[in-house]
């Protein structure tokens, strides 16, 4: 094959000698060059090779070029499309006018629920495959935690409203009891020895709420659950009267009386419910035991809805705070408060949907009902 680097002088040269009538062989000796250099000359066949060579890679980046160059032109005519068809929409789009609240705060209510302390049960986290754990010092934790979070709770929903009045509804089973044999065994402190620890627990708490949120009224309606009793089964005849939290509350509201304090005001049980009225609305209080459910399609709400409709023919509330359910639950007039406690061994066998430890807070509007719905987590 020719040397593409052959200058145009040898190839004149070879033609020369061609035109006299040399062979091939002769040529290329006389001339130092290939036989197939002669050849090429002799058939047309040389060429400027690296010219050609460097004119079809340029034509092939050439022709990539260009279809890239398609590829981009296709695109952005595709973009122009569719911010044409988006500028159409935001020619016609108008901004909501969404104007701030204007003129004084009104007034509310804020609504706290102590339920279902169950302050000297034993949990074993092991035994609750370690979802949770009780014991006298985590009791006394969890307790700090809800007082601090409450007030921490009053403080903000007070941006939006003037709260003057906090309602603290204890629903009860603030102790464990005795009402099973296994918590003989298993309870960390006698009735008696959980009535003083909680009588600390709930004054102290009472007080550091009416300091922190300088409150002008703090209601404290009350009901007795169904482990504080000291009977077999709980009395209906005299039912609160039978129970270590009857005297648990008795003796937190002469601790108030004896000092003539003016904000905290007890609303002693006399039965299985007890009644307040906020801005005019009927408040019924009860720890919630007596609601029958065995675990139907519906959960509690059904037997619940049930029961309200049942004692409204007695009383008509137009709101309800139930305790014993140990699970934040909430509906058009009522709200379940969840424990203190939490999730324990019984909660285990009987199968029940697992909730973190909770307190029951949410505002009463004067207007508006139940709103600002929050559960206090312990954890």
């Amino acid at each position: 094959m020719a040397n593409p680097r052959m200058s145009k002088q040898t190839q004149e040269q070879i033609k020369q000698e061609l035109d006299k009538g040399g062979t091939n062989r002769a040529i290329a000796r006389k001339l130092g060059v290939a036989e197939g250099s002669v050849s090429n000359v002799r058939n047309g066949y040389i060429t400027d090779e690296v010219a050609i060579n460097k004119a079809r890679r340029e034509a092939r980046y050439a022709n990539k070029k260009a279809a890239d160059a398609l590829k981009e032109i296709e695109r952005l005519q595709q973009e122009l499309a569719e911010y044409e068809m988006a500028s159409g929409i935001v020619e016609c789009f108008r901004p909501v006018d969404i104007q701030p609240k204007r003129g004084g705060k009104g007034e509310a209510t804020a609504i706290i629920c102590v339920s279902d302390w169950h302050f000297e049960e034993q949990i074993i986290k092991a035994a609750v495959n370690g979802v949770n754990e009780f014991n006298i010092d985590i009791a006394k934790k969890r307790v700090n935690r809800f007082w601090a979070s409450a007030a921490s709770l009053v403080d903000m929903c007070r941006s939006r409203s003037i709260i003057q009045t906090i309602v603290v509804n204890v629903l009860g089973d603030l102790i464990n009891g005795m009402i099973h044999e296994e918590y003989l065994a298993t309870n960390e402190l006698t009735p008696s020895e959980a009535v003083l620890v909680v009588f600390e627990q709930l004054v102290s708490g009472l007080e550091f709420l009416k300091k922190e949120t300088k409150a002008k009224k703090i209601i404290v309606p009350c009901v007795c659950g169904n482990h504080g009793r000291f009977t077999q089964k709980r009395w209906s005849k005299k039912g609160p009267g039978m129970s270590f939290e009857w005297l648990l509350y008795n003796l937190a509201a002469k601790y108030f009386q004896a000092r003539n304090d003016k904000v905290v005001r007890f609303v002693l049980p006399q039965g299985d419910m007890t009644y307040i009225t906020v801005y005019g609305r009927t408040i019924r209080i009860t720890h919630g035991d007596n609601i029958q459910y065995c675990g139907g399609i519906g959960g509690v709400h059904i037997p619940l809805r049930k029961a309200l409709d049942n004692w409204n023919t007695q009383v008509r509330a137009d709101y309800n705070y139930i305790g014993h359910w140990h699970t934040d639950l909430t509906g058009e007039d009522y709200r379940i408060s969840g424990s203190l406690v939490g999730y324990n061994e019984y909660s285990v066998r009987i199968k029940a949907r697992f909730q973190r430890p909770s307190q029951a807070f949410e505002i009463q509007h004067p207007r508006y009902g139940a709103t600002a719905r929050f559960p206090i987590i312990l954890e």
